[in-house]
């Protein structure tokens, strides 16, 4: 099982890099107009205070739905870092086992409320995809069990071979802008931050 999970990850980090230079063959937009501030300090607004709350009107209208998200997002990372440990043999102090429980339990109820929401919710569940439900499913299961898994250690086959699925998907589905989240954000930030509307106005010394 846990060759299953290195052949999987392998398997995940070559096929992100092909998505990445795939994307990167479209070439670099050649911008003629005379910069009116700064990229750095746009991509570095967009990476921080940007990403606030108060940043975002959408994140402002369903707090709730962001809280989760990141709880969500916790959740798995959390996930990822205690599947790593436990191929590698090492074991946590108990109090920082306490936190990942804590973490992974979180991220998989913050995952089965947006799942849930995304049923409920008309106008969630026309935008979505079958790649939405499968994409949370995978997440939340991979989160849960990571959970459980602290607590009863003979589900580690389980939670492994849930995991290797997970990462065999990630390029596939949505899953992939755990990548493509971070070179969008950069993009999105150097290119506002170029026209000087990055950061905002007042916001200068970002």
């Amino acid at each position: 099982m846990r060759l299953l999970v290195l052949a999987s990850a392998i398997w995940t980090i070559l096929a992100m890099a092909f998505l990445h230079h795939k994307t990167k063959g479209f070439g670099k937009r050649t911008l003629f107009s005379k910069p009116a501030g700064s990229p750095r300090k746009g991509a570095l607004y967009a990476f921080t205070r940007g990403m606030a709350p108060w940043a975002k009107e959408s994140v402002m209208l369903n707090l709730p739905s962001y809280v989760a998200g990141m709880a969500f997002h916790a959740g798995v990372f959390s996930a990822f870092g205690l599947m790593c440990l436990a191929l590698l043999g090492f074991e946590l102090p108990f109090f920082l086992l306490v936190i990942a429980q804590v973490f992974t339990l979180l991220g998989a109820i913050g995952g089965l409320s947006l799942f849930v929401k995304r049923i409920v919710k008309a106008e969630l569940r026309g935008l979505s995809c079958p790649d939405d439900f499968v994409s949370n499913l995978l997440s939340t299961a991979f989160a849960l069990l990571a959970f459980l898994w602290t607590l009863v250690p003979s589900m580690e086959s389980l939670w492994l071979a849930e995991g290797a699925l997970l990462l065999i998907y990630a390029p596939i589905g949505k899953i992939r802008h755990c990548l493509f989240f971070f070179t969008t954000r950069y993009h999105l930030g150097a290119f506002f931050g170029r026209r000087g509307t990055f950061p905002p106005e007042g916001n200068s010394h970002a």
